[in-house]
């Protein structure tokens, strides 16, 4: 995919762009966190966390079918995620790119994210654009019953 239209997340998106969250995040997290976890991530909470970042989540695709969507909080890429039928397409890399732009627009000079440690496909993929391993720390999730903590590996970019 060498060309895609990177947009703003129109209401006919959340739906579908929070089942494809789902089951992309069931598919790359289930076998590493604990199972308390996969229990809070129902359809509801991606639907809850994704419309809590309004203008802060851009995605690609048609207009109610969406392929994939980065939202960035402040410095960091808080999610990113692609429907699996476009995974090797190169929209990821686009996404991806998307959100620096935006954080580093906003005046942030280093850009951070957090992957969990097992994932090591995700982490590749990182890598491959530029992301270093900084560190394992705790990172507070957020869920619908308040902060779950749980062990992720920290990525940081510079975008200067």
């Amino acid at each position: 995919m060498t060309k895609a239209l990177i947009r703003h997340v129109m209401a006919e998106d959340t739906l579908p762009l929070a089942h494809l969250w789902r089951a992309q995040w069931i598919r790359a997290h289930s076998h590493y966190v604990p199972k308390a976890l996969t229990l809070l991530r129902t359809d509801e909470d991606f639907q809850r966390r994704l419309t809590a970042f309004g203008q802060n989540a851009r995605t690609a695709g048609p207009i109610g079918a969406p392929l994939g969507f980065c939202a960035i909080l402040g410095a960091e890429i808080d999610q990113i995620y692609v429907d699996e039928t476009a995974q090797g397409t190169g929209l990821a890399d686009l996404l991806l790119t998307d959100g620096e732009r935006r954080i580093a627009a906003a005046g942030h000079g280093r850009a951070r994210l957090a992957c969990v440690k097992e994932n090591l496909r995700a982490q590749h993929f990182y890598m491959r654009n530029g992301w270093t391993r900084r560190e394992v720390a705790i990172a507070q999730l957020d869920t619908s019953d308040g902060p779950f903590p749980l062990e992720v590996m920290y990525f940081e970019k510079d975008l200067t």
